[in-house]
């Protein structure tokens, strides 16, 4: 029996990698590296003044102290950064001494998790916590809440629904991660707007006009956020209340949102020519998260992105004029605006560790007192909601338009499919058909819709 669970959280841990590479919430992404290697300062001093602070420890004291082993998935700048946090927890008190290791092997913690070798605490992305969950790997934070009368309304209730499995707290949202639109201001009044658009319509105006094309007859400056293509795969779709699924995670592609934001895509494309837009995407995705990244040179009027872009072209020295907005809404429906894919970064107990007291006070500090260090580091937005209106989190470039979007609380969840991996390139597939113009946004999607039946 334990063979088939590790081998079935195996196959969604590769299949939460894919989507990560499309902009997941995975710490190891250039991004949040980047924003975590321009914050590690403050992390740092934030760690010393807790142990000067915290009364010193005997020798005798800390031979006594039980050890708690965490193992959390971050490497370089960032795992500095959970050291850091992990030494002012020891410097706070004496009854506990956890220990830290970078982990990023898949294989390793899961078979790790199922014997008498589990790390007392894990830090995941909660997609890859609740699989673990969901078989059977971890043990109840909803039972330690319960029994405790802990007070989970210290964060936020989409981090806390990222965080449940069949409708039980699995692990606690330690960081978030969300997407919003940014906007070249520059651009956008060349193209005779002085606001951004608060709906997709607007949008499509703005973005036709502002697109730019060289003497050759290629797209110099891109208009309308195609790129990246996950945001146009995801909040593309969401601020028209289109959903790849529904409440119970079935698949659900031919939604009117869907379909009416594909055919404006295909709008667009048809406007400027497929192959002229493909040459363009392709460059742009050669140069992402780079100095000659296509938002940070001034060729793009919108982009979709996290709230690490900021901090990522303040290094690479952007003259760019930008500002963020929410993501459009549309006409008909403006309550859509502001909705994006929601993550967070968890902490959570497996069912076979050791020193499960130990590991449910580190929690608890881990995501309340020292999420500030995390987040400051690793330049992710906060889930605990006392920090939205911290003058060290808000001084972050970015970051008061991005907890903005937070309080609207729309983030959407991914969903709970075990065959959600082949459902996305099922996805991935369709779209392909539908910008080659192959076939129409309903034709493909009622493709799409027949392969994606039996999927569960």
């Amino acid at each position: 029996m334990k063979k088939k669970i590790v081998s079935c959280v195996l196959t969604f841990a590769m299949a939460a990698a894919a989507l990560s590479g499309c902009g997941g919430s995975q710490s190891s992404t250039a991004s949040q590296a980047s924003s975590g290697a321009a914050q590690t300062e403050a992390a740092q001093t934030e760690a010393a003044q807790a142990e000067t602070e915290a009364p010193a420890e005997s020798e005798e004291a800390a031979g006594d102290a039980e050890t708690i082993t965490f193992w959390y998935n971050n490497t370089g700048d960032e795992a500095k950064i959970y050291e850091d946090a992990i030494a002012a927890y020891n410097a706070s008190q004496s009854k506990y001494k956890v220990e830290g290791l970078s982990v990023t092997d898949a294989q390793k913690i899961i078979v790790a998790m199922s014997s008498n070798e589990a790390p007392d605490v894990i830090k995941h992305g909660n997609q890859t916590v609740i699989q673990y969950a969901k078989n059977g790997l971890l043990e109840s934070i909803q039972d330690l809440v319960d029994q405790e009368g802990f007070d989970t309304s210290i964060y936020s209730d989409q981090s806390l629904e990222a965080n449940k499995a069949d409708g039980q707290l699995c692990a606690l949202p330690l960081s978030a991660y969300t997407i919003q639109m940014y906007y070249n201001k520059t651009l956008l009044e060349e193209a005779g707007y002085s606001e951004p658009p608060e709906t997709m319509e607007e949008m499509y105006e703005m973005a036709v006009k502002g697109t730019k094309l060289d003497a050759d007859g290629n797209i110099d400056v891109l208009g309308y956020p195609l790129f990246p293509y996950a945001s146009a795969r995801q909040e593309l779709i969401y601020g028209f209340g289109g959903r790849w699924w529904d409440e119970n995670s079935k698949p659900t592609p031919e939604n009117s949102g869907v379909l009416d934001s594909l055919n404006m895509n295909v709008a667009y494309r048809n406007e400027f020519g497929g192959e002229t837009l493909n040459a363009f995407i392709g460059t742009a995705n050669t140069n992402r998260y780079t100095e000659q990244d296509m938002f940070f040179q001034g060729k793009q009027m919108f982009r979709l992105d996290g709230s690490w872009l900021p901090t990522m072209m303040k290094n690479f020295n952007s003259t760019v004029d930008w500002g963020i907005t929410l993501i459009p809404g549309t006409e008909a429906h403006p309550e859509y605006r502001g909705s994006s894919r929601y993550e967070t970064d968890s902490v959570a107990i497996p069912a076979m560790a050791e020193h499960k007291e130990g590991a449910w006070d580190f929690v608890k500090w881990l995501c309340g007192d020292g999420a500030k260090i995390i987040d400051l580091g690793t330049g992710n937005l906060p889930a605990l909601k006392a920090l939205y209106d911290d003058s060290e989190i808000m001084a972050v470039p970015g970051f008061p338009e991005f907890i903005d979007a937070l309080k609207e609380e729309k983030g959407v969840q991914y969903p709970q499919m075990a065959d959600f991996d082949e459902y996305m390139n099922l996805v991935n597939a369709a779209l392909d058909v539908v910008y080659a113009g192959k076939q129409t946004p309903e034709e493909a999607m009622a493709d799409l819709a027949a392969q994606s039946a039996g999927l569960q």
